[in-house]
């Protein structure tokens, strides 16, 4: 395929799909295994700690108290004027009345990029769903965060403000990046689940592992939310 007599649009769409595709044996080697599944929740756990002890970048312990939700995504970015960004990570609800979080289901995300842009970016991205409108990336449908639901920078933990404005934005933003990637984009994409992976890993779709109480984590998972909870000054040991 000679991309340079396509369209622009065209282009960004045929390098977002090589992106994804390429993106398919890290998201998905070997064609998925429960190996490989709960190392990506391990690996989750690894990179919100990562984040949690990165100076200026730590989440404060209020919000991660207050959020309903939490989504922790392993997103890679690559263009040159018109680019893709795909990734993987898992998804947790907190119970409105118990407190107690559900088990990791699997999620990713994939978006297609336009505008002045070079070079490659890996990051982690944590969502904090703050309320119910918070939650509707979850919920099923197509949902795009940032246009169907508001989602803004969240505050750090040293020299940010919390705030009443803070505290009812649906969904709250954090990175952390490596690499180069400079430019102004518009990106359209959303939160998708993966059945077949939650189905395998828990023969569950993805609503029953984030709201029924009776699928319960397995042990790497229980350390994904007792990690959560140690930064959230919910848990002392």
């Amino acid at each position: 395929m000679n991309v340079s007599s396509l369209p622009r649009p065209a282009v960004s769409f045929a390098l977002l799909g090589m992106l994804c595709f390429s993106l398919s044996g890290f998201a998905n080697p070997l064609k998925k295994t429960n190996e490989k599944l709960d190392q990506r929740i391990r690996r989750s756990a690894e990179r919100f700690i990562e984040m949690q002890t990165e100076p200026g970048k730590r989440i404060p312990a209020d919000l991660l108290a207050r959020a309903r939700g939490i989504i922790i995504l392993h997103k890679f970015k690559a263009g040159l004027l018109v680019g893709g960004e795909a990734g993987n990570g898992v998804a947790l609800v907190r119970d409105k009345n118990t407190g107690a979080w559900s088990a990791p289901a699997f999620i990713s995300s994939a978006e297609g990029s336009y505008g002045l842009q070079i070079g490659a970016q890996e990051s982690t991205i944590v969502l904090l769903l703050m309320n119910e409108t918070g939650l509707k990336p979850l919920l099923g449908g197509s949902v795009n965060i940032g246009v169907d639901v508001a989602a803004t920078a969240g505050p750090f933990d040293e020299g940010g403000k919390i705030d009443t404005t803070t505290m009812q934005q649906p969904i709250l933003v954090y990175a952390s990046s490596g690499g180069l990637f400079a430019g102004a984009a518009f990106k359209g994409g959303g939160i998708l689940p993966e059945q077949k992976s939650n189905e395998m890993f828990y023969a569950r779709g993805m609503n029953d592992i984030l709201f029924d109480p009776a699928v319960r984590p397995n042990a790497t998972g229980q350390h994904l939310i007792d990690v959560i909870e140690t930064y959230a000054g919910r848990r002392t040991n």
